[in-house]
């Protein structure tokens, strides 16, 4: 069966899955160059439709992300303006009667049948924006955390696993947990969204004065450099988690009161260690859950999915408090994943057989010929030169201290960039840090991620063990690294001595696999920065005139598209 999966709420996007795999994935963001766009995916869709060489009238089933598609206002600016329904219903979560009732199952499910009747769904539009492109295929609506699990468990490879899913909010609640086996999943356990961690931590970004639902990842990477000791208590006391509710439990509000509570709280602690508490504190309680959910289970296996963890030191925490064989998390864990999910879950749900395959890669997205990048170039105007071993002269240009730009193959689905879309660089020198995030005006506090070749990625990373390790395939999780790692690749050790890293092999990437050992032969090292290839606030590029434009702005070394190499001695800024 050919099944359109869409999603339409942030990082919106689309996805063909056919009998049971998937064969083509982008986000609207790559497309309209709008990061995190909000809205009906007007251009992945036909674009997906073509790389998957189908045209709309071969789709048998459209399946949408969310209960229902309803008529609320996009939270793409943060948390400074989230309109007038949400606020006057976080004015009334300072009131006690009010906040029990949007913590519990009996409110929670009242608000969800609102938001799914006629008035707020959003059905007649779809169809007719689907219509209009000639797709008449049935439409289903899945709910948000059955399209997280989904996409999680059926490209995990396990038969048998526990899945859990956790996030901000989706459909009402901020987690579920399933038991899942022989194809099927078995729902164990539900959160509402009111007692969601994931709140805290994203009001504690709207708080550092990054925007929220965006930039968690710098919460991350700043708290290594604080205390979490001085503010975790602060947190605890604000949200905790009850094992014999089975549960998270918000003491606090919502949205903009609860965020009033916490400034008054945090003000006279630094950013480092407001960050390092609620860092601290979000992997407490989420490890006390996820190990209570063990416990009842006793998986040798655990899928994450939802936006919750897209944390990566978070991750790392769980895999150790677990104590499982091995943890995979959903390559693209946050909404902009769920388009996949949806198309799974319908498929399960029509009864078609399907079971979970260990995905390959996540090369998904718009990939291009070699004529149609050399196109690119000579209409730029910059000098290039074709290489027969482009490999070799990337890893030269490696070797004597440049920055290349990496545009090969078909684009990453989801928000790593994992060697076709990447900036590579040396990294035994941490001043390229700062130097490359100005180059590219990002201001980040996680260093550089690494690309290591996989067998020998335990020189670098302690405890690698290269039969579990599938999260470390897709930059999903930490691991701390060895005192190699930190007198060679300082440049992508963080300040806690971990490293969030890329596993490589010829199998799943057989150029940047080719990097890597002509880069090795040439210094004795295996390890590299990998970078997404993006300017500051914008999504990765697509295509080979994005890649040109943003290699033209950022003035790096050297670009290599294809076999094509431009190289430019840029004036010093």
């Amino acid at each position: 069966m050919i099944v359109l999966g869409i999603s339409t709420g942030h990082d919106s996007g689309a996805a063909v899955i056919i009998d049971g795999r998937i064969i083509s994935a982008i986000n609207e963001e790559r497309l309209n160059r709008k990061k995190m766009f909000w809205g009906f995916p007007e251009l992945s869709i036909p674009e997906v439709l073509r790389l998957a060489g189908i045209q709309p009238k071969d789709v048998e089933q459209v399946a949408i992300a969310g209960s229902s598609a309803t008529n609320a206002r996009p939270l793409d600016v943060g948390y400074k303006d989230v309109g007038f329904f949400r606020t006057f219903v976080a004015e009334l979560s300072r009131t006690p009667v009010t906040g029990l009732l949007m913590g519990t199952k009996l409110g929670t499910d009242a608000t969800r049948k609102i938001f799914s009747t006629s008035v707020f769904r959003g059905t007649s539009d779809i169809e007719k924006r689907l219509a209009a492109i000639d797709i008449h295929a049935p439409i289903d609506f899945v709910d948000h955390h059955l399209c997280h699990s989904a996409s999680a468990y059926y490209t995990s490879g396990w038969d048998a696993c526990l899945s859990i899913t956790l996030d901000g909010s989706g459909d009402g609640y901020c987690s579920r947990i399933y038991d899942c086996k022989n194809g099927d999943m078995k729902l164990m356990n539900s959160v509402p969204a009111y007692h969601s961690p994931g709140f805290y931590y994203c009001y504690v970004t709207h708080l550092l004065g990054f925007t929220a639902l965006r930039h968690e990842g710098k919460v991350t990477g700043l708290a290594a450099f604080g205390n979490p000791e001085k503010t975790r208590p602060i947190f605890a006391k604000r949200l905790s988690y009850d094992s014999s509710k089975f549960s998270f439990v918000n003491h606090g509000g919502w949205l903009q009161p609860e965020m009033r509570v916490l400034e008054n709280l945090l003000k006279p602690f630094s950013k480092e260690d407001i960050a390092a508490g609620i860092q601290k504190h979000c992997e407490d309680v989420v490890c006390q859950y996820v190990l209570d959910a063990v416990k009842k289970t006793n998986p040798e296996y655990i899928v994450l999915s939802g936006g919750v963890f897209s944390n990566v030191k978070l991750n790392q925490e769980i895999w150790k408090a677990s104590r499982v064989k091995d943890v995979y998390i959903f390559p693209n864990m946050g909404d902009g994943g769920l388009a996949v999910g949806a198309a799974f879950e319908v498929l399960r749900r029509k009864k078609i057989p399907i079971k979970p395959y260990r995905v390959h890669d996540m090369y998904f997205g718009s990939g291009y010929t070699d004529h149609e990048i050399e196109q690119a170039i000579v209409q730029s105007g910059f000098p290039y030169q074709r290489f027969d071993n482009v490999e070799q002269r990337i890893a030269e240009l490696l070797r004597d201290k440049k920055i290349v730009a990496r545009f090969n193959g078909k684009m990453e689905y989801g928000p790593r960039a994992l060697g076709n879309r990447s900036i590579l660089y040396h990294c035994g020198d941490r001043s390229v840090n700062t130097w490359l995030n100005e180059q590219l005006h990002r201001t980040e506090f996680m260093p550089f991620a690494p690309v290591i070749l996989k067998e020998d990625a335990h020189e670098y990373l302690k405890n690698f063990d290269p039969d579990h390790s599938f999260a470390s395939e897709f930059m999903t999780i930490t691991y701390d690294v060895t005192d190699k790692c930190r007198e060679t690749a300082p440049a992508i050790t963080h300040v806690d001595n971990t490293a969030r890293p890329q596993i490589i092999t010829e199998d799943i990437n057989p150029s940047y696999y080719r990097i890597l050992k002509a880069y090795k032969a040439l210094t004795g090292h295996s390890v590299m920065v990998n970078t997404s290839f993006n300017m500051h606030e914008e999504p990765i590029i697509r295509t080979p005139a994005e890649a040109i434009r943003s290699y033209e702005h950022s003035k790096i070394h050297a670009l290599a598209m294809g076999p094509y190499v431009i190289e430019m001695n840029w004036e010093p800024r």
